[in-house]
């Protein structure tokens, strides 16, 4: 067996490996987590994508067939319509239930099209353009959705208590990376000058072996997120209100209601952080106020965010449970994150380093020695 056999033949495994896996995670998605949209068309573009690695096997059955490179330019262009796909999932996520899923496949049209035209006229203008319009569609949708993830965390750092299972600050990173891949892709598919795998060529099928295990990793982290995520968003009544105070605010003087004066006191003795889907909306209800001015007096009176200030709280309380912990006291660290009111193991443990500058269980050694 010869190298270039050898290769395409590891590339044609891997490939295999990357389908069964993606679509895997699909019909799982599919089958127990499809409680919200970005759920579901999550999972029909894992499917979507998986057929996308028969660009490989094209690779090893036609490689020397004329049509070869015809065959191969197609399947290309469908990995493009795979990127419409992905751009309707993270609409779906940073916007939860404001689009129709008719209304998100317009983000695909423009690949199939392009698709289709060159299926009919194998033109060889169709590629190079498709490969121009997505790296524009891509940088101008990277922003916009950095820009709206940023807006979406501000809502949330001041209306949730923890943001464990909102928070989307990781798809952000996450699309930052995958625009980074297809840039290396582009630049080593333009240095080689193919947009495909060729055997005389082993670095090309060798990155293109790389990203179907980095593919498969991606996929499977992704899942374990959106498993996990959950929607918030204000309510139709509480996003005019929000406004309305807003305008109002900007009028006039900041007044402090005198519910406020011992709202310290009121939070230790009601230990309302205690409750891990505590929000501002929830608090505010708590005391018989308006959630705005709850909000504008958390963050002009203690000079924090609801969330910086619920979470002060409960790491007050871990430590204090940390102090009594002995013989007597058997809790976890664990039971000891959630009875404070922590959500997540994972915030805890980095909420509490982040603070008092030690982990839980340093600060256990610590006092113990």
């Amino acid at each position: 067996m010869n190298s270039d056999s050898f290769h395409i033949l590891l590339l044609c495994f891997v490939s295999g490996l990357t389908q069964c896996a993606l679509t895997g995670c699909g019909i799982f998605m599919l089958m127990h987590h499809r409680t919200y949209q970005f759920q579901r068309v999550f999972a029909a573009v894992l499917i979507l994508h998986s057929f996308g690695f028969f660009n490989n096997f094209v690779v090893l059955a036609c490689r020397n067939l004329p049509y070869s490179e015809f065959l191969n330019s197609l399947l290309v262009l469908f990995d493009y319509l795979i990127v419409g796909g992905y751009m309707m999932f993270a609409v779906s996520l940073v916007f939860p239930n404001r689009y129709k899923t008719r209304q998100l496949l317009l983000l695909a049209t423009p690949d199939l099209i392009a698709m289709l035209l060159f299926a009919f006229s194998r033109s060889r203008w169709v590629l190079p353009a498709v490969q121009i319009y997505t790296l524009v569609a891509s940088i101008v949708f990277l922003v916009y959705l950095e820009r709206s993830i940023k807006r979406h965390t501000k809502m949330l750092l001041d209306n949730v208590g923890d943001l464990e299972c909102f928070d989307l600050r990781w798809s952000g990173y996450l699309i930052v990376v995958y625009f980074v891949v297809q840039l290396i892709w582009g630049l080593e598919s333009v240095s080689q000058q193919t947009w495909f795998s060729t055997p005389s060529i082993e670095s090309n099928l060798l990155f293109d072996t790389a990203y179907c295990l980095f593919t498969i990793g991606i996929g499977l982290f992704v899942m374990r997120k959106l498993i996990r995520q959950k929607v918030f968003v204000l309510s139709a009544n509480e996003s005019e209100e929000a406004t309305e105070n807003q305008e109002i605010a900007s009028t006039l003087s900041y007044r402090k209601p005198p519910i406020y004066i011992d709202l310290d006191n009121i939070m230790h003795e009601k230990r309302y952080y205690q409750d891990n889907t505590l929000t501002l909306q929830k608090l505010a209800q708590h005391l018989g106020t308006n959630r705005q001015y709850l909000s504008n007096y958390i963050n002009q009176e203690k000079h924090k965010t609801f969330y910086d200030y619920i979470n002060d709280f409960r790491l007050d309380e871990a430590k204090r449970l940390l102090d009594g912990k002995g013989v007597e006291n058997q809790h976890s660290l664990e039971d000891i994150s959630v009875m404070s009111g922590f959500n997540s193991y994972a915030t805890f443990l980095r909420s509490f380093k982040k603070k008092f500058g030690q982990t839980p269980s340093q600060y256990l050694s610590g006092k113990h020695k």
